[in-house]
């Protein structure tokens, strides 16, 4: 028997009784399961955003749950809310039935603990997820040095980012797409403080993973945009 720490990425009826779950492990695996009588009433309540031990037979495809038991659930609400479940589109996107990506469940694990007990701001914890999910499935942006010469970035430079050749210095171009050092060196730190590498890094670390998923738009960024300017324009009225 398999005995995992597990969230729930995704909920879907299977049936009367049953549901069927998107899986994210421990182990930074993605497993899909069948949760038989999982909508009984006084069983388990099977949430986003909750910590589970769960248990099934190995094998590989779909399991059938044979225990599951809460460990720890989260309250997500608001923003916080739409950028969680932009984080579990963001997994079920880049990982493959049964995949294994080090580091991906911490990734998860730390992005939805920030978002519930607000440690940093949104901002600041999406971008921070980001990187260590891109990092996890094989594509690190690496902000500290040119990719092609191992230059270090420097913080009076100029650069330009592609997504599969890294970084590298231009000279005397103001056009957008171009990023000051400055603002590499604080994202290769996770600092976020300034506005002008907040948005350095939003724009960056969305054309990594516009190249690497697809062009087709995540449903959750765009809710989470949706309200984004919905806050905006009310608080100008």
């Amino acid at each position: 028997m398999v005995y995992e720490i597990c969230y729930v990425l995704r909920r879907r009826d299977y049936s009367e009784t049953s549901f069927l779950l998107e899986l994210l492990t421990h182990d930074s695996q993605y497993v899909h399961a069948i949760f038989r009588g999982g909508k009984r009433k006084g069983g388990v309540a099977i949430d986003l955003f909750t910590r589970y031990e769960m248990s099934w037979r190995p094998r590989v495809g779909l399991v059938t749950l044979r225990g599951c038991e809460v460990k720890e659930a989260f309250s997500l609400a608001g923003e916080s809310l739409y950028a969680g479940l932009y984080l579990n589109e963001l997994v079920r996107r880049g990982m493959r039935e049964n995949q294994l990506s080090h580091g991906m469940h911490e990734a998860y694990a730390s992005a939805v603990s920030e978002l519930a007990l607000q440690k940093h701001d949104l901002e600041s914890s999406l971008r921070r997820f980001e990187r260590r999910y891109l990092k996890a499935l094989g594509f690190e942006v690496v902000f500290s040095s040119e990719q092609r010469t191992g230059n270090p970035i420097l913080a009076e430079s100029n650069y330009r980012f592609d997504p599969m050749a890294g970084f590298r210095t231009v000279r005397n171009e103001t056009r957008s797409g171009v990023f000051a050092g400055r603002d590499l060196l604080e994202i290769a730190e996770d600092c976020y403080e300034r506005e002008e590498t907040r948005l350095a890094a939003k724009l960056i670390l969305r054309d990594a993973l516009q190249y690497h998923l697809g062009e087709n738009a995540l449903k959750a960024r765009t809710l989470l945009m949706a309200k984004h300017y919905r806050e905006a324009a009310r608080q100008s009225n």
